[in-house]
């Protein structure tokens, strides 16, 4: 993700804000998401005290990009990934993140999703976890909520999203995967 579309997308956020108020920094939005991410169902990697929140789409190939560059940081240094499906990609979306909270093991649901992206012919484009045959009602209103968090923060935009706070407490907001192995390196120091 560019800057350029990094910088439109907070401009669209920053309009959806109430007209009362000033428009939202970054640090806000992520703000008043970290506030509500006890809301959100996730996929959770690695054990330890320093998280960091990633909405995804099961389908989009920027968080498949996120997810192989994160993969050797699992366990790693106390970190926790938070991976939080949201499904608005495409229509298959919704039946592979429920695929995902359906299952007994998460953590391999979201690996298979990943590990073969866009090589499953079953699945169809994207992520290769083949979509829920039945979405139970609880699935439904879990998906609801995480993007209910993603949206009332304004920062519906695009993915990945990740959310954490910094070593200070402050809340932080990245916005795309990371342009290279330094640059994630350098956000995922500053991770609480």
């Amino acid at each position: 993700m560019n800057r350029r579309m990094f910088a439109t997308a907070l401009v669209a956020a920053c309009a959806a804000w109430p007209a009362a108020q000033a428009a939202p920094s970054v640090t806000q939005l992520a703000d008043a998401m970290l506030a509500q991410m006890g809301r959100t169902t996730a996929v959770t990697l690695g054990t330890g005290e320093h998280v960091v929140d990633v909405f995804f789409d099961p389908n989009c190939p920027y968080c498949h990009q996120l997810y192989d560059d994160l993969q050797p940081w699992v366990g790693k240094h106390g970190l926790v990934q938070r991976w939080i499906p949201v499904a608005v990609l495409s229509p298959s979306s919704a039946g592979k993140a429920a695929a995902m909270l359906q299952s007994a093991d998460r953590a391999r649901a979201l690996a298979r999703n990943e590990d073969d992206f866009g090589a499953s012919r079953r699945a169809g484009a994207g992520g290769a976890r083949v979509p829920a045959a039945q979405v139970s009602a609880a699935t439904r209103a879990e998906l609801a909520r995480n993007l209910q968090v993603l949206h009332a923060a304004g920062a519906y935009f695009a993915f990945p999203l990740m959310v954490w706070r910094d070593r200070a407490g402050q809340a932080q907001m990245f916005l795309g995967a990371p342009r290279d192995a330094a640059q994630l390196r350098a956000l995922l120091a500053t991770v609480r």
